[in-house]
């Protein structure tokens, strides 16, 4: 990866970081917390594919651990496998589909995905975790969980398919990407 390259993916993770850390709000159940920081972890997944994004995703989820103290190491890990999912099938499709219709069945997939990622990680994590029994979350499934992580994929694909080409053009503009590096 080249010098721009890495600069951009940083400068992206750090907007991603911000996002996190100023929007914020609980949407189905109260622990169950909105944050845009996915759309640039997607748009580094589109720019440079899935392993810029899933090493961005890492460092984030440390960070963002670091500075709310949110769940800790576990929330850290939680954090990485949903955005990890999510970005990397997103991206890996896109890689193969290099257009606007890939991107959102990219984001489409990716969505799927993570919400089933992390049906399956909250069903058997939280009761090591958090001693919660697994009966009890499976009653949050259907209430919080599942429509979570749909909710908080759709919106922030809505919003990365509505800003990806004009920032990708502007990037161009300012030569911080070549034109052959995107995959539109």
């Amino acid at each position: 990866m080249d010098t721009k390259k890495i600069t951009t993916t940083a400068v992206l993770a750090a907007f991603s970081l911000v996002l996190m850390l100023l929007i914020r709000f609980p949407i189905f159940l109260p622990f169950l917390i909105y944050e845009p920081g996915d759309i640039p972890i997607l748009i580094i997944a589109f720019l440079f594919g899935p392993g810029a994004a899933l090493g961005a995703t890492f460092i984030l989820s440390i960070l963002m651990a670091v500075f709310t103290g949110l769940g800790g190491p576990f929330g850290a890990f939680m954090h990485f496998l949903a955005t990890g999912v999510f970005a990397g099938c997103a991206g890996y499709f896109y890689q193969q589909h290099h257009n606007k219709l890939g991107a959102i069945k990219g984001l489409v997939i990716g969505s799927i995905a993570m919400t089933a990622v992390m049906a399956g990680a909250n069903l058997i994590l939280n009761p090591i975790f958090y001693g919660i029994p697994r009966e009890q979350v499976l009653q949050m499934m259907l209430p919080g969980i599942l429509p979570f992580n749909l909710t908080k994929a759709v919106i922030n694909s809505v919003i990365t398919v509505l800003i990806y080409k004009k920032l990708s053009n502007f990037m161009r503009s300012k030569s911080l990407i070549k034109r052959g590096e995107l995959k539109e």
